[in-house]
């Protein structure tokens, strides 16, 4: 196995929770400030960082599966249970959301469809944030396992 694979699966995982967490802060923060403007521009910058963002998570995930092609364990097992509910949050809730939301951004319609979605999006992305940082969490303690002491 290449050695510097760990290396560019941990940059990976780190781009990738780090784009969510920006688009889910920005999602926040213009929400909060109530400026139809600012909320539509964020809404279609989030939709064109996908993007940057599935590719992160594409290339997380296949690194991560080499990389644990021969290992088990709990935290391996973990790892890769979260990463289900990851995609799967991508998948159904998160893409089509940011997808979802521009148009209705961009038109200035902010009613209960709208927020309506806005919430599913905000629930998905707050626990993706939560299973990525998990995921690294863990990525860190077996990197320490493995490195040679």
């Amino acid at each position: 196995m290449p050695t510097f694979l760990p290396k560019l699966h941990a940059l990976f995982g780190a781009t990738g929770l780090l784009i969510v967490l920006v688009n889910w802060s920005a999602t926040v923060v213009t929400l909060i400030m109530g400026d139809k403007y600012v909320i539509a521009m964020a809404k279609l910058t989030i939709a064109w960082g996908l993007l940057a963002l599935i590719p992160m998570l594409i290339l997380a995930g296949l690194s991560g599966n080499r990389l644990g092609q021969r290992m088990r364990g709990p935290l391996i097992a973990a790892k890769r249970k979260r990463m289900k509910i990851i995609a799967f949050n991508g998948l159904v809730f998160l893409v089509p959301s940011a997808l979802l939301l521009v148009p209705l951004a961009m038109q200035g319609q902010g009613g209960p469809v709208y927020y309506a979605i806005q919430s599913i999006e905000l629930i998905a992305g707050a626990t993706n944030i939560a299973l990525l940082g998990l995921n690294m969490r863990d990525g860190m303690r077996l990197s320490r396992r493995m490195s040679p002491s």
